[in-house]
């Protein structure tokens, strides 16, 4: 059923080139099966069945299931726009930040991004490079384009001198508080909008306490530029 539907939805995209719909049934084919059975569980044949097409063109496409789960994460993370050229950038500290982390937190409590984090635990002790592949092409990614804006905001004088990259994790660890990890355990199957909101709201207030520029005793008051380290 799950084939049929996929088949009738790219018989609808008619302007599309043909290889690109072949390169997103094999796309969508394999995040199905990453998630119903683990990365070391599938294989090329199975993804190739599952798009149908052939093993030869799956491997036309992407060339090596490793190459393939990489391509999965990266789809997840672009559909909520964590590219460097697909965050805002035009707001001012506090509404750029919400903005952002809003985003954060809708792409991990979307449903196959829950799945897929318990599938990795599941598989990371007995094929760790499972993990590594997981952690890479997904939260370094995401990290790397927050990672940009940090260091925009400091360069305008916004953020007080900070590395980008470590206060990348802090956000993202003020924004999941308990949320994510009542999702990973099932203890909750979605989080109320309501609750959202505030865990975000109160991630960005405690985020710039630590970091942002003018506060009393920062040193930076005043100052109309900065750079942040290398």
């Amino acid at each position: 059923m799950v084939k049929q539907a996929r088949e009738a939805q790219a018989a609808q995209r008619g302007g599309r080139p043909k290889s690109e719909e072949k390169a997103r049934a094999i796309l969508e084919a394999a995040k199905d099966l990453f998630l119903a059975q683990g990365l070391h569980g599938t294989s090329m044949d199975a993804v190739a069945r599952e798009a149908g097409v052939s093993k030869q063109t799956v491997y036309g496409h992407y060339e090596s299931k490793e190459t393939l789960f990489r391509a999965c994460i990266r789809s997840k993370i672009e559909e909520f726009g964590f590219q460097e050229e697909g965050l805002p950038g035009s707001l001012g500290p506090r509404a750029l930040l919400l903005a952002v982390c809003r985003r954060f937190m809708a792409l991990v409590c979307d449903p196959d991004v829950v799945a897929m984090y318990r599938v990795v635990i599941a598989e990371a002790v007995s094929h760790p490079r499972i993990a590594e592949l997981f952690f890479e092409s997904g939260p370094v990614a995401t990290k790397s384009a927050v990672s940009a804006v940090l260091g925009e905001l400091s360069a305008r004088g916004e953020l007080r001198p900070h590395d980008p990259d470590y206060a990348s994790w802090q956000l993202f660890n003020l924004c999941f508080g308990h949320i994510h990890t009542r999702l990973l355990f099932g203890l909750i199957r979605e989080v109320p909008p309501e609750e959202l909101e505030q865990q975000v709201g109160r991630a960005v207030d405690d985020f710039l306490v630590l970091y942002e520029a003018g506060r009393p005793g920062d040193g930076t008051a005043g100052v109309g530029r900065s750079k942040a380290p290398k």
